[in-house]
């Protein structure tokens, strides 16, 4: 700008939208207001264009914010679990992630869930990546993120392959944003949006929950009791034991039958001849 008698230059200082800090907002106007007219007198540069130089110190301070994750009980995100969580397999795992206080915007980054509470372990499953579903077919589903200071999803319960697996433990990594529309929101049409906000915003933090208890339905619990009899095991085991009993009875009552009988036969047999020897003596004598 300009007018008769000075030419002025305008500019403005701003912070950078497309970090993520946690000062203040700063904007900083100045104007530059230089005379159009100067007599040159010696080329000694006394008479030149002098400017005043003046250095601005801004205070900085480092500030602090937290982000946490909560698991509720259905889709309306009211009724949070308060003890630790126990489903089945056809049950939806429903999950927020906030940030206290809530003047910027969040994203989820990526998330995954481990079989212990240790997020680097070697078995993991990653169903969030680039803030969008890993698979299509997942039942997996985003309703929020980088919308707001929270981000919530729902997908559906699993289990680690592995009998020694019980629990599950899920972690995520978050992403602040300035709460500038459309810079922290994910696209996930395509990977070259994805990557472009991933360069935007660097600084990532892990927030994580758990454990997840898996509740066996009823029909998986012949599966879990396997080793343990049954009631109908026990009674035919009763039964058996039952039918042994009366055979070994009977058993020992003919084998007590069979002994008593030749002593029977041989009785008879001596007293036939005692007889006979009798009547031949009869005769005899006649």
């Amino acid at each position: 700008a300009s007018d008769e008698t000075h030419i002025m230059f305008i500019n403005t200082i701003r912070n950078n939208d497309l970090d993520v800090v946690t000062r203040n907002y700063i904007n900083i106007t100045f104007v530059c207001r230089y005379p159009i007219n100067y007599m040159v007198q010696q080329p000694n540069g006394e008479n030149m264009i002098r400017v005043d130089v003046k250095t601005i110190t801004l205070n900085t301070e480092d500030g602090n914010f937290s982000v946490s994750m909560l698991l509720y009980k259905d889709e309306d995100f009211e009724d949070k679990w308060t003890t630790v969580p126990s489903l089945t397999l056809d049950d939806n795992i429903y999950v927020k992630v906030l940030m206290i206080p809530a003047h910027l915007l969040l994203r989820v980054e990526r998330c995954w869930a481990t079989p212990t509470n240790d997020p680097y372990s070697n078995i993991q499953y990653t169903f969030i990546k680039d803030s969008c579903p890993v698979l299509s077919n997942e039942p997996l589903t985003v309703l929020k993120n980088g919308q707001g200071p929270e981000a919530m999803f729902r997908i559906q319960m699993f289990k680690f392959v592995g009998s020694s697996y019980k629990n599950v433990f899920l972690h995520c990594n978050v992403q602040i944003c300035h709460n500038t529309p459309g810079v922290c929101q994910p696209n996930c049409s395509g990977e070259d949006n994805n990557g472009r906000m991933r360069r935007d915003v660097t600084t990532a933090h892990t927030v994580s929950y758990g454990p997840i208890r898996r509740r066996l339905l009823e029909s998986d619990q012949p599966s879990l009791n396997s080793g343990v009899p049954s009631v109908e095991t026990f009674a035919l085991a009763g039964l058996l034991a039952v039918l042994l009993l009366i055979t070994g009875v009977f058993g020992r009552l003919w084998l007590r039958t069979r002994r008593s009988y030749p002593a029977q036969e041989t009785q008879l047999t001596l007293s036939n001849i005692h007889h006979n020897a009798e009547r031949l003596e009869a005769k005899d004598t006649t």
